[in-house]
C-alpha cells in the first residue's frame, strides 16, 4: 500500500523536502506586532529589543528557535537589538546565527561576534577570519537578497531557518515568495508611530491565544503543496 499518512508524513520531513527538492532551506518567518500594526516604536533608549508579546510568547521562541538549524537577522536589527540569538529559555540547541552585513558595520565586541555560536556573517566584502566559529560568505547584493542567503544556507547544509529580523529583511523574503510559514503575535501593547509591520497577503492556517497574546500561523499556498 502507498500514500498512508501521506500529508502527515510530508509535514514530518517538511525541512528535508524543501531542502533537497527547492535547494534551500525550509523558512519561517516571525515577528511580533502591536495591536496597532508596529513591530518597533519611533524611538527607544538604549541597544535592547523593545518588547510587545508576555514572557510566554517569549519562551516559545526559544522553543522553535531551538527545533531550526539556523536564524537570520538584517544589520538594523543587530545594531539596534545586539540580539545574543541563543536558546536561553528552552533546553536544546543553539540555530546557526546568519547575520545580514553588508558593509560591515557590526562591532567585533557584539552579542552576535562573541563565537559562542556558529555564526555566518554575509557581506558583500572578502573578509577572511581566523575566529573558530564567526564565518565570512561574500553575497551579491544588486540582486535578490533572499535568494543569495538560501544559496549559502544551501551550501552550508542549513536545512531550515527562523527569520527574526526587522521590517526590511523579513518583506524582502515575502516579496521573493522565499517562505513557507509566518508565525505573528500581536501583543497587547500599542506604539502610535514606529516601523510598520511587513506585509503579507496569506492565508491564515491557524490562530491561538497565549495569555493576552494572539499567534497566528500563516502557510504559504506554494509551501503546501511540497
Amino acid at each position: 500500500q502507498v500514500g498512508i499518512l501521506e500529508k502527515e508524513c510530508q509535514e514530518l520531513n517538511k525541512r528535508f523536502f524543501t531542502f533537497h527538492q527547492e535547494k534551500r532551506p525550509y523558512i519561517i518567518l516571525k515577528w511580533a506586532q502591536t495591536y496597532d500594526g508596529f513591530i518597533a516604536p519611533e524611538k527607544k533608549d538604549d541597544k535592547r529589543p523593545v518588547w510587545i508579546t508576555n514572557k510566554y510568547s517569549g519562551q516559545l521562541v526559544h522553543k522553535w528557535r531551538s527545533e531550526e538549524a539556523g536564524i537570520l537577522v538584517g544589520t538594523n536589527t543587530a545594531l539596534e537589538d545586539n540580539p545574543s540569538l541563543n536558546v536561553r529559555k528552552w533546553t536544546g540547541n543553539d540555530p546557526v546565527r546568519l547575520v545580514i552585513d553588508k558593509n560591515l558595520k557590526i562591532s567585533e565586541n557584539s552579542a552576535l561576534m562573541d563565537n559562542s555560536i556558529r555564526t555566518i556573517v554575509l557581506t558583500e566584502k572578502d573578509v577572511h577570519s581566523d575566529s573558530t566559529n564567526i564565518q565570512f560568505e561574500k553575497i551579491t547584493f544588486s540582486e535578490n537578497i533572499a535568494a543569495e542567503v538560501c544559496r549559502v544556507c544551501h551550501e552550508n547544509e542549513i536545512q531550515s531557518v527562523i527569520i527574526e529580523g526587522g521590517r526590511n529583511t523579513l518583506q524582502q523574503f515575502i516579496d521573493a515568495n522565499l517562505w513557507d510559514e509566518a508565525r505573528v503575535f500581536t501583543g497587547n501593547a500599542s506604539f502610535g508611530a514606529g516601523t510598520r509591520a511587513p506585509i503579507l497577503s496569506a492565508e491564515r492556517n491557524s490562530e491561538q491565544q497565549i495569555a493576552d497574546d494572539r499567534l497566528e500561523i500563516f502557510k504559504n499556498n506554494r509551501a503546501k503543496n511540497l
